[in-house]
């Protein structure tokens, strides 16, 4: 893996290239964006150049420097991850500990903290000392999707860089090359998960139709469904938290190709494409105002299930307003006068 193996952040691979060729590296570097889209990558990259025999601006992938880095066992790189879905100070302890003593190759001694959000306040406030008075050649990288979990101070001391999402096109691309799928279905995996193949990687295609095709029955037979079907079908949408996000994406899209069939009244670009005759029947049946003001309250409810609300009243809350066939009974439903004329 190197630099020219990362698309999608050109502008940040540039940046990194610049300071390796300048020898002006940060001592530490905080690489925040959404999860699966390179960023680890980036840092094993970053990592296999500075640590490599030749020392030019790419790696030569066959000394045995940039053979340990891919295999993760360099001697100069350390990595560090949660365990038990927590980083604790012994872990930052081992660490420091490992930056103190001198380089095997005479060169930089180089550390990733991959989900470094899951410090531990302790390990945060350990690992702050050696970002404040780090030892000669040493870089430190840690790896987030959620920045705000750190300590301010931390990121204080560390040049932040943003990794932003993969456009449709290129996040499909990547799951391609990956995985047996068409392109309509990488496309519609790469929409789930916000241009993320890393995340898309580890959907089952199959699963994921399968929670959209109880949708789309249940969608199709709302306005008839009473309060024990809604309340069982809120309890089953929120049985698997892990898939909650997914379940909740899998709504934002299928509204979305409604409003956009509304609008345009066209198929091309439909991310469900091949529910096509679906979308096309339950957007008959829905002015635009709604389901776009639908739309809203998806978003709603999904920042809300962030603030340790009960998931599954949130979500019968949401199901109901869906079910209910009027705008007006919408919590959000005063913003769709806003784009009434969209």
């Amino acid at each position: 893996m190197s630099f020219k193996h990362i698309q999608g952040h050109e502008k940040t691979i540039k940046i990194l290239k610049q300071a390796t060729k300048t020898g002006r590296l940060s001592h530490a570097y905080l690489f925040s964006g959404l999860e699966g889209i390179g960023k680890r990558l980036t840092a094993i990259a970053l990592s296999k150049i500075l640590l490599c025999s030749s020392k030019g601006s790419e790696p030569c992938g066959k000394c045995s420097a940039c053979i340990q880095v891919e295999r993760g066992n360099h001697p100069d790189l350390i990595m560090v991850s949660p365990l038990d879905g927590t980083i604790k100070i012994e872990s930052i302890r081992n660490l420091k500990q490992e930056l103190s003593r001198k380089s095997f190759a005479v060169g930089y001694k180089i550390c990733i903290v991959d989900n470094a959000e899951k410090m531990s306040i302790q390990a945060e406030n350990s690992l702050l000392k050696t970002l404040e008075e780090p030892p000669p050649d040493t870089i430190i990288i840690l790896i987030t999707g959620q920045p705000y979990r750190l300590l301010p101070t931390v990121l204080s001391r560390c040049q932040q860089i943003k990794f932003h999402p993969l456009s449709i096109f290129t996040a499909s691309e990547l799951i391609r090359k990956k995985v047996d799928v068409d392109t309509k279905t990488a496309s519609l995996l790469a929409s789930l998960t916000g241009g993320s193949p890393g995340k898309a990687l580890q959907l089952n295609v199959e699963y994921v139709k399968q929670l959209r095709d109880s949708w789309i029955e249940y969608s199709g037979t709302s306005s008839s469904a009473g309060g024990e079907d809604i309340s069982n079908l809120a309890a089953d949408f929120c049985r698997d938290k892990d898939t909650l996000d997914l379940r909740l994406n899998l709504l934002r899209l299928w509204y979305r190709d409604m409003i956009f069939y509304k609008i345009y009244g066209s198929s091309k670009e439909l991310l469900n494409s091949d529910e096509t005759k679906e979308i096309v029947s339950q957007s008959s049946s829905w002015s635009l105002e709604r389901l776009v003001d639908t739309l809203f309250c998806i978003e709603e409810y999904s920042q809300t299930l962030e603030y340790n609300v009960n998931p599954q009243l949130a979500v019968e809350s949401l199901l109901l307003n869906l079910n209910s066939g009027n705008a007006s009974l919408f919590p959000c439903s005063g913003r769709a006068a806003a784009v009434g004329n969209y």
